[in-house]
């Protein structure tokens, strides 16, 4: 008895109730729409998923250590229109989505050098970034998008593309970059690093940690996926899109808070943010197929958004009262 009770205590425990919401929902879903059971939407869900994972994975960490990065919206879109802008002058997809990122890349570099050395608030310097990403986006475009006539057969593979005929191609590399980057977060000085930022900044300071250098990088790591998301996007979309703020911002932002509810109670983590970007996911598909008005979507990311945050800064109250200092070994 001891032994089953114990195992459904580590089954219900904190960290794991929002997968059994998730997969309640599933199921919900499931029963009430045969549509949503279908194997093409469920790919469908899973596509969309990787691609709201793309956009947050560099925000993740952000949060993770206490910032904030408003941009990522803003420099996809600005990434989708400098590469569609370089396609349709002759240029060739590889060339092109190098660019993309290099350009997107300061973006990133930029809002960590306003944090480090003008010492602004992660919040105001990368609203900032933000509003220049989208303008000079818009100023690419002319004020509307770039379309394209084709799209690279590699491009295409990567994003459409499927192995054994069912298995996603980009749910597998995501799949990958998120096991990578689990790796580095729970296994390496990079997680200790990541979470004693978030929690002590003073300790951090007196530790030696190179405080500045880690932030550039999260920042500049932000972009990067930023970027990437935003070419997936062009894709997709076989144009580019000068404005990709609206639901993919607060997808992107809730998937992240979301995540902190799984895996490290409280804390931001990266495995965490892809089980909140497939929530989303779920929830809005499943929605729209039982004809459920959206603003309900709406109002409840915007309820699990707070909830999240809550529980965030309940664990760093905590975690400070507990420790007193953050011990960085």
């Amino acid at each position: 008895m001891n032994k089953i009770r114990n195992l459904i205590e580590k089954l219900f425990a904190p960290q794991f109730i929002f997968l059994w919401i998730l997969l309640l929902l599933v199921i919900f879903f499931a029963v009430k729409s045969p549509t949503f059971r279908k194997a093409e939407n469920l790919l469908e869900i899973i596509r969309a998923s990787v691609i709201n994972a793309i956009l947050v994975m560099g925000l993740t960490w952000i949060v993770a250590s206490g910032e904030i990065d408003v941009t990522f919206p803003d420099i996809a879109a600005l990434s989708s229109m400098i590469t569609a802008l370089c396609i349709t002058n002759g240029l060739p997809w590889w060339l092109s989505i190098v660019i993309a990122m290099g350009i997107c890349s300061l973006y990133g570099l930029t809002s960590s050098f306003l944090i480090n050395v003008f010492k602004f608030q992660s919040l105001i310097a990368t609203i900032g970034i933000a509003v220049l990403a989208k303008s000079t986006a818009y100023i690419i475009g002319k004020g509307g998008p770039i379309y394209l006539t084709r799209i690279d057969k590699t491009v295409q593979f990567i994003v459409f593309g499927k192995f054994a005929g069912f298995i996603p191609v980009l749910m597998v590399i995501v799949l990958l970059i998120y096991l990578a980057a689990s790796f580095l977060q729970n296994q390496t000085k990079l997680g200790q690093y990541l979470y004693a930022l978030g929690e002590n900044r003073v300790v951090v300071r007196e530790a030696g940690i190179p405080e500045k250098k880690i932030i550039y990088s999260f920042f500049l790591l932000s972009a990067v996926f930023a970027s990437l998301g935003g070419i997936v996007l062009l894709a997709s979309f076989t144009s580019g899109q000068p404005n990709l703020a609206g639901s993919y911002f607060v997808d992107g932002l809730t998937a992240v808070f979301l995540g902190a509810l799984v895996i490290k109670s409280g804390k931001p983590n990266v495995i965490g943010t892809l089980i909140g970007a497939i929530f989303i996911m779920v929830l809005g598909n499943g929605s729209t197929l039982l004809n459920i008005p959206f603003y309900y979507g709406v109002i409840i990311k915007g309820v699990l958004m707070v909830i999240s945050v809550y529980v965030i800064a309940i664990t760093k109250r905590k975690v400070s009262i507990k420790r007193g200092k953050v011990q960085v070994k």
